[in-house]
């Protein structure tokens, strides 16, 4: 049986199709010299030799700051309403495996315990094309957490690069198979061998199980263990922002007494207010205990609560970290 490919010359053909139906493509492309998720036009401004992008494409369903409402005061009391969101159908090109994952996680955290239409009515117009892996650095764990190149989770559409450049095309959902559909055009049969995938080594020393059991167990909360690991934090921030899985946000009204807009604007526990209470005391007063929330929520709080994924091994938090502390460290530290 033939496969269905996407020929790298139909490419451009792809981005014009779905920009003429009204839609937006996103593709890993440069941008100061960097390699980010963002809106192209044309073929020739997408990058294909690349680990994984700078940022996450999850600000394309969570942006980093919208408005949520608007609110006028008058004196007979205060008037708010809320804003509608209709996003554009918005396809993401180039995703890797192992971020697709994050989906997921992000969804169970916005359908919780309130449906969050600001979510979901994004993610429902998002087709997700992710590309296999043919390469990896030192920083991708994926299969320490029980992912790899070869999980489709998440995905819509699952390419894998071909020798020549094509892409050999697997509709993995029925959303996938109805893109594919609409914008036939820029598909065609064939037979192709499939690159190599890169499947990084697994890190032995690191049991997630291990790691599991001795989070639960409380007497392990205010080990000296958290403050030698993670002395270093500075409290940037910047692993939350990049990481596909990170999802908090803080509500902020801005404008004057009489009239304004309360945003959503993401957040991070990073931070030395995130906890800060308005008597003045903070329950994570020191920077460590504020990464040592972050780790529970990956592997103890975020797992138990939803089984799904709190880290899925893309390896941004260890890149952007301006005093490289490394998350699979710890991890090892807490499989012993």
């Amino acid at each position: 049986m033939a496969d269905r490919i996407l020929k790298k010359e139909d490419l451009g053909r792809l981005i014009a199709s779905v920009n003429a139906k009204g839609g937006q493509f996103i593709a890993p492309a440069l941008d100061a010299r960097q390699v980010v998720f963002k809106p192209v036009t044309k073929a020739e401004e997408v990058v294909t030799d690349y680990i994984v992008a700078r940022n996450s494409y999850k600000e394309l369903v969570f942006p980093q700051t919208e408005v949520v409402a608007d609110f006028t005061i008058g004196k007979h009391g205060v008037d708010l309403k809320g804003r509608d969101v209709a996003p554009q159908e918005t396809i993401v090109f180039g995703a890797r495996p192992c971020e697709a994952v994050s989906l997921s996680s992000l969804r169970a955290i916005f359908t919780w315990d309130y449906i969050d239409e600001f979510y979901t009515k994004r993610e429902d117009a998002l087709v997700v094309i992710t590309v296999a892996c043919t390469k990896a650095d030192d920083v991708c764990f994926c299969t320490t957490v029980e992912l790899s190149p070869e999980t489709k989770t998440g995905s819509d559409i699952y390419l894998k690069e071909t020798e020549s450049g094509d892409y050999i095309v697997e509709a993995v959902t029925d959303k996938g198979r109805a893109f594919i559909e609409k914008h036939a055009s820029a598909f065609s049969e064939g037979s192709a061998k499939a690159k190599a995938l890169f499947i990084p080594e697994k890190i032995g020393t690191i049991d997630l199980k291990k790691i599991s059991a001795r989070l639960k167990d409380k007497s392990h909360y205010d080990d000296q263990v958290w403050g030698r690991l993670t002395r270093k934090c500075i409290g940037c921030g910047a692993c939350t922002f990049v990481c596909p899985t990170c999802h908090c946000f803080d509500i902020t009204d801005e404008g004057t007494a009489f009239a304004g807009e309360r945003r959503k604007n993401w957040d991070a526990c990073q931070f030395d207010t995130f906890t800060l209470h308005a008597s003045g005391h903070n329950p994570r007063h020191y920077q460590y205990q504020r990464w040592r929330n972050r780790f529970m929520c990956k592997f103890n709080y975020y797992p138990e609560k939803f089984a799904s994924k709190g880290c899925v091994g893309c390896g941004r938090c260890i890149r952007v970290c301006p005093v490289r502390l490394d998350i699979t460290e710890v991890m090892e530290e807490f499989s012993k």
